[in-house]
């Protein structure tokens, strides 16, 4: 066997075990969602979300979503934030884009909390708003994004040079 083909063999094999680790990860999460007679946690049930709203399940991540909001005591502001920018994003591909919007807006009001400083969700919120026709809170939206990613690679790469003498 040459080089080439071995290479494509490695590749495919990899394809193939990611694929499988896919399918179990998001069977685990419908089964977790179904419930085994424990209470899941926030961050539990938002991985839940997570792997329904990668299937495409949409309707099925709005609920979990929708459970970790009314859940008693609140979660997390970086849960309660990624949870509704995902739900804005489930709501946003069943072309429910008002919905959509309104989750968007609560997860920029919570938009520090969020890994990327809430880029993504203004990103999303550009999208939107474009698919609605109104290319200028598109435009602001993009604008809002450009500015929070740029400003996010400057105090990175500020934080890699601090960490650059230890």
């Amino acid at each position: 066997m040459g080089g080439e083909e071995k290479e494509e063999r490695k590749e495919l094999q990899y394809a193939e075990g990611t694929a499988m680790q896919e399918e179990h990860a998001a069977s685990t999460a419908a089964e977790g969602a179904e419930g085994d007679g424990e209470e899941k946690t926030a961050e539990e049930l938002l991985e839940i979300g997570g792997a329904f709203l990668q299937e495409g399940k949409y309707e099925e991540a709005i609920k979990i979503y929708e459970e970790i909001l009314k859940k008693r005591p609140r979660p997390t502001l970086p849960t309660l934030a990624k949870a509704c920018n995902d739900c804005g994003v489930a709501y946003a591909s069943l072309g429910q884009y008002e919905l959509a919007i309104k989750f968007f807006n609560a997860a920029a009001d919570l938009r520090e909390y969020l890994i990327d400083d809430g880029i993504s969700v203004f990103q999303n919120l550009a999208r939107v708003y474009s698919l609605l026709g109104d290319e200028q809170k598109a435009e602001r939206s993009r604008k809002i994004a450009e500015k929070l990613q740029k400003e996010f690679i400057r105090r990175n790469q500020e934080i890699q040079q601090m960490f650059k003498y230890f």
